[in-house]
């Protein structure tokens, strides 16, 4: 049983630092890893979002000072008060729904969106209707993450940061990374509650967490924001071939 926990701390530790310097993708390697170690869904979800904890605190430790970080805490903590207010409702649906039944869907659009990344955020100009609808499909977006883990979400979170509200691609993992700590606090502290929880892996993928999740971002943060860029597009795109065929 010990060796087990070495092994969550291990694949936490490579989870979290590819997380780090793609700006997502941890889950491509803990959620397989949950199902070989024997967990169930919920213990996976449970446990991973206390080892989400770590990722984010990890990340933001890494942005501390520098120049990405948000201009307007106004939209911040807007974006919080979605996270939470989503994050209440999505865990009690969490083995309700499949994943595959999103899958198909989630991979497609991330494929059609992905390009979207590459247009300088200054060539497409919106009004005021676009980011209402910005709001409302960021909502959209969280609400689904808290009972589907996939991180093709944070391909489609940081287009819509970018493209409609006009931040880098750095700027956005901030802000991503922030509300993810709210998202999984949430609904960690609701699947503790309902029993699904393993303190002892999630202590040992905790320490890995963070020191994965600090050392990526900040590799990330010295090659800048086109090496964001295009680490997130490859995220994105091995993200959509395996919710295709695996």
């Amino acid at each position: 049983m010990e060796l087990l926990y070495v092994a969550t701390f291990c694949v936490a530790l490579i989870s979290s630092l590819l997380s780090g310097a793609a700006g997502s993708g941890g889950s491509f390697v803990m959620a397989p890893y949950w199902l070989l170690a024997g967990f169930t869904p919920a213990q996976g979800a449970a446990t991973g979002a206390f080892l989400a904890l770590g990722i984010g605190a990890g990340s933001l430790t890494a942005f501390k000072g520098s120049e990405y970080l948000p201009r307007s805490r106004r939209f911040l903590w807007g974006l919080v008060a979605v996270t939470v207010i989503t994050s209440m409702i999505g865990p009690f649906y969490l083995g309700r729904v499949s994943a595959e039944q999103f899958a198909p869907v989630l991979a497609i659009l991330t494929l059609i969106s992905t390009p979207f990344l590459f247009i300088p955020r200054d060539r497409l100009q919106f009004g005021i209707h676009t980011r209402r609808l910005g709001w409302l499909m960021i909502t959209l977006v969280m609400l689904i993450s808290s009972f589907v883990t996939s991180s093709v979400f944070s391909i489609l979170i940081t287009l819509l940061l970018v493209q409609v509200f006009k931040l880098s691609v750095l700027e956005s993992t901030i802000i991503r990374r922030c509300i993810g700590l709210f998202q999984s606090f949430v609904i960690f502290m609701i699947l503790m509650t309902l029993g699904n929880f393993l303190w002892q892996h999630a202590l040992a993928g905790l320490i890995g967490a963070i020191l994965g999740s600090y050392l990526g971002t900040s590799f990330a943060i010295a090659r800048g924001e086109r090496f964001a860029k295009w680490a997130l597009a490859l995220s994105g795109a091995i993200g959509s071939a395996a919710l295709l065929f695996v």
